[in-house]
């Protein structure tokens, strides 16, 4: 049996035998990623990058709450707002309490 080397050699040229027979399949497989990368850098390029603050959003209530809870969190926050610094309860390790919500 043949080394990986020699088995690895083999393939390529069998690859390259293969493409160099079909030509336009060969211009193909080579213009049309070179193409979309073309694409992607024109786009990154007319729209360039703008800074963006952290965004914050209200706590909402799940539904293992209850359901006027959540669904009173969806109504009230429907616009989803966004903060620029943390809103109350983001604290790590505060667990929100929804009872008094009404």
């Amino acid at each position: 049996m043949a080394s990986w080397g020699t088995q690895l050699g083999l393939l390529l040229w069998k690859n390259f035998t293969y493409r160099r027979r079909q030509r336009i399949q060969l211009a193909i497989e080579i213009l049309w990623p070179l193409f979309l990368f073309l694409i992607l850098i024109s786009v990154r390029r007319s729209h360039p990058p703008f800074k963006q603050h952290e965004c914050h959003f209200p706590n909402k209530a799940l539904p293992s709450a209850g359901t006027l809870s959540w669904i009173q969190g969806i109504i009230c926050n429907m616009n989803n707002p966004c903060f620029r610094h943390p809103t109350a309860g983001e604290a790590p390790g505060v667990v929100g309490n929804f009872d008094s919500s009404m």
